[in-house]
């Protein structure tokens, strides 16, 4: 009798312990969610780094080398930097507000204000506002699922002790990041960006451009500004992962002193 009621407690923290990992495993995945939605919002606060990788890729000698190829404006290419860097930031402020104001952007050539943005580079952007949108309620989404998790974390915590097995977690995660940097190795990162335009955005909208027919693209050298502006978030979300953890950890010993 001794001996099955073993077995039963054995198997009962076996299960309690398997559950306690796999929801310490989702908090990991939804907390760098998080930590990536926050480094974007921070990145967005001061206008992606767009002044940083105006440099770094040389959008200057780009901007003077396409505008005078455009096809649909003229002048451009008389711009200064810092207007480049105003209408930059513009766009971002619009497209972080439901897109309004995109066809009041206008740069001065001579006497006249002419429009940045043809139809459908409006159009394009206005898509992007709608998509951060979804993504800003996806975030709120995803901060109550990680707050119920994590309360009912802590919980379980204080009732039946640390049951995490942190080597196994550290093995999960780490597979995970090299299966991820497997996939951008092997199919390309401007593959990948350009298959998720595909899959989000409208089929009769056109989200491509060439350097010829859009000063859009031009003053953001697309695709490669995406790219420092992606490792911008990457890098920014890991230092605010790594950060949650140390917090986390400091909570966790303060809530096993109490005990």
């Amino acid at each position: 009798m001794a001996s099955t009621n073993s077995i039963k407690q054995k198997n009962t923290h076996k299960k309690r312990a398997a559950l306690f990992n796999l929801r310490a495993f989702f908090l990991l995945v939804v907390s760098f969610l998080l930590a990536l939605y926050a480094a974007w919002i921070i990145s967005a606060s001061f206008g992606y780094g767009y002044s940083f990788w105006y440099g770094f890729y040389d959008s200057k000698q780009h901007i003077e080398r396409y505008a005078p190829e455009n096809r649909f404006r003229h002048g451009f290419e008389h711009t200064t930097v810092a207007e480049h860097k105003a209408l930059f930031q513009k766009i971002v402020e619009s497209v972080h507000n439901d897109g309004e104001g995109l066809s009041d952007i206008h740069y001065a050539y001579g006497t006249n204000a002419i429009p940045l943005l043809h139809d459908a580079e409006i159009i394009h952007l206005q898509d992007v506002a709608h998509l951060i949108n979804h993504i800003h309620h996806l975030g709120i989404g995803l901060l109550l699922v990680f707050a119920a998790l994590y309360l009912n974390h802590l919980m379980a915590m204080r009732r039946y002790g640390n049951l995490i097995n942190s080597h196994s977690q550290l093995i999960i995660v780490a597979a995970l990041a090299c299966l991820i940097a497997l996939i951008f190795f092997i199919v390309g990162a401007k593959s990948i960006f350009y298959q998720m335009h595909i899959l989000i955005f409208p089929a009769d909208h056109q989200w491509f451009f060439y350097y010829q027919d859009s000063l859009m693209s031009t003053l953001m050298k697309a695709p490669d500004l995406f790219a420092g502006i992606a490792v911008q978030i990457l890098f920014i979300a890991i230092l605010l992962f790594a950060l949650g953890l140390w917090a986390h950890h400091g909570l966790q010993r303060t809530v096993e002193a109490q005990d």
